[in-house]
């Protein structure tokens, strides 16, 4: 290994300084194209296939989510109401373009988390949702970091209509 070294400190000591330069120069450039062609272009490239794929991978995700639950485990789980109102929330969600998680609590109760959003929109979307499917809100728990309320982290039960 020395002996490699020290033939190519000869090599280099032997060059011009203006072959030095060239060679530097040279060097730079083809390992600039190297880390450009081998790392950040494929990732630009990703990014790109990505940002293109998300919202359709998103909307199947809301699609199947709006799908009531099919099979045994599922009759056991939740009662046919409390799964007709999540999944009609789910659809309801997915035509808003807003993702919440929704589990059912009870026959006929449903809990859903939203995501953060200023207040207005949460309660613009939770008049909708009440509207839309016929359910009645039982409990609201809003939750904000900050005292102008900004964002809110907004939890509410809806009950199935009797």
């Amino acid at each position: 290994m020395r002996d490699i070294k020290a033939k190519a400190m000869l090599w280099w000591s032997a060059r011009s300084t203006r072959e030095r330069t060239i060679l530097i120069v040279w060097a730079t450039v083809a390992a600039l194209l190297l880390v450009w062609f081998s790392v950040l272009s494929p990732l630009f490239r990703r990014i790109d296939q990505l940002e293109k794929r998300v919202p359709e991978l998103e909307s199947k995700l809301y699609a199947m989510r709006a799908q009531p639950l099919v099979g045994a485990h599922a009759h056991n789980a939740t009662s046919n109401s409390a799964a007709d109102l999540r999944s009609t929330l789910f659809r309801l969600l997915a035509d808003k373009k807003v993702s919440g998680e929704l589990r059912a609590l009870s026959a006929s109760r449903v809990e859903l988390r939203l995501p953060e959003l200023p207040m207005k929109d949460a309660l613009e979307l939770l008049e909708f949702l009440r509207q839309e499917s016929g359910a009645r809100i039982v409990v609201l728990n809003a939750k904000t970091d900050r005292a102008p309320a900004i964002v809110s982290r907004v939890v509410v039960e809806l009950e199935a209509a009797s």
